[in-house]
């Protein structure tokens, strides 16, 4: 994924808040991101999401799979949009507590309107058993990083070329944040997926980081910057 010359309003009287961004991310990595409350991590997510409002005003472009979509236009901002999915920090509240791993899965397969048909039953990610989870468990009994994994693949049930997670292991004990960090590098290792990850997770960061990271910062102008850092500087 390659954002090109990115600029962004909240209308057309405000100030800018990006301007002129420019920042590759290879396919089959997992990138972090990082800045302080405010510096436009979220506003940038939302922008690769397509997920604007009428009067924001944005620019630029994005390439993904070697196809180049203008940022500013609202067709092709749908069109690189259904490929791009969001897991949110409340991860929990897409997932039926009562149903197991499996049933979850086949429950975000489903079609927008499914008609009568009912549930039908999906093959499991072979990843699934690579981290020892029970599918037969209901999602209750699972493990908060358990959880989070069955969330992911549940977005992952609709085509998705660029993943996005805010603050994943938020929520998590160290041992389940770091289960979640493994199991999303051994997702890009099998897949061809872009994974982008918001963090203020330091130590994970240099865990799991390939050599940088990205971190939003506010000048004074106002303006947001993105700069990749070295993970070896911060360590």
């Amino acid at each position: 994924m390659q954002i090109n010359n990115l600029s962004f309003k909240f209308n057309r009287n405000a100030k800018p808040f990006f301007s002129d961004l420019s920042f590759e991310i290879q396919s089959k990595t997992v990138q972090f991101l990082q800045g302080k409350n405010g510096s436009g991590k979220s506003t940038l997510f939302r922008i690769l999401q397509g997920a604007l409002e009428q009067q924001e005003v944005v620019d630029g472009t994005i390439n993904i799979d070697a196809v180049t979509y203008q940022i500013n236009n609202s067709q092709t901002r749908n069109a690189y949009s259904h490929f791009v999915r969001h897991v949110q920090q409340d991860f929990d509240r897409m997932l039926a507590d009562q149903l197991n791993f499996k049933e979850n899965l086949a429950l975000a397969s489903m079609p927008r309107y499914p008609g009568l048909h009912g549930i039908k039953s999906v093959t499991l990610p072979p990843i699934v058993s690579h981290f020892g989870i029970d599918s037969t468990k209901p999602a209750y009994l699972l493990s908060g990083g358990q959880r989070q994994i069955l969330a992911i693949l549940m977005v992952l049930q609709k085509p998705t070329k660029v993943l996005l997670l805010d603050e994943p292991t938020a929520a998590l004990d160290e041992k389940n944040s770091h289960l979640v960090i493994q199991f999303l590098q051994e997702l890009v290792a099998t897949s061809n997926l872009t994974i982008l990850i918001i963090t203020h997770d330091k130590e994970l960061v240099k865990a799991y980081a390939h050599g940088t990271y990205l971190m939003l910062e506010e000048q004074d102008s106002g303006i947001r910057t993105l700069k990749k850092i070295d993970v070896l500087k911060t360590a």
